[in-house]
């Protein structure tokens, strides 16, 4: 029986240092409500991404602002998300990294993007891109 709980606790604590976790389905709870900042795009992080937000709303209705301001209804299905843009500015930014994550953004949206909450930060992912998000609520 010891050695039993000897290695059980052993092998707790080597999936503890080795930053390894078991993942969890998101629900449309874990969303809502929150604001988050774009910390990192494809591993470039920039001082001007610090303007670029997401909201998830009720309804999985997701708001944001890079240069354009967009609005998207989402659905969230197996820790990816998938939607359609309901409306969009279609503004041009003056800085070229920021221009083109507009098409990134409406890309992960109309495409679908694996999605996952990593302590405070949200990945949205696809083939392609990597988008990693701050979690900045007002409150």
């Amino acid at each position: 029986m010891k050695k039993s709980l000897l290695l059980l606790l052993s092998a707790s604590l080597i999936f503890n240092s080795t930053g390894c976790a078991f993942s969890h389905s998101i629900n449309e709870q874990d969303l809502m409500h929150h604001h988050y900042i774009l910390m990192e795009n494809n591993g470039l992080s920039l001082s001007i991404f610090k303007n670029v937000d997401l909201e998830f709303g009720e309804n999985m209705i997701m708001i944001g602002k890079i240069c354009s301001e967009f609005l998207a209804q989402v659905k969230l299905e197996n820790n990816m998300i998938k939607g359609q843009i309901i409306n969009m500015t279609n503004n041009k930014c003056q800085n070229k990294q920021l221009d083109l994550l507009d098409n990134v953004i409406k890309k992960l949206i109309i495409d679908g993007a694996n999605i996952q909450l990593i302590d405070t930060k949200l990945v949205l992912k696809n083939n392609q891109d990597t988008l990693i998000f701050q979690l900045k609520d007002y409150m």
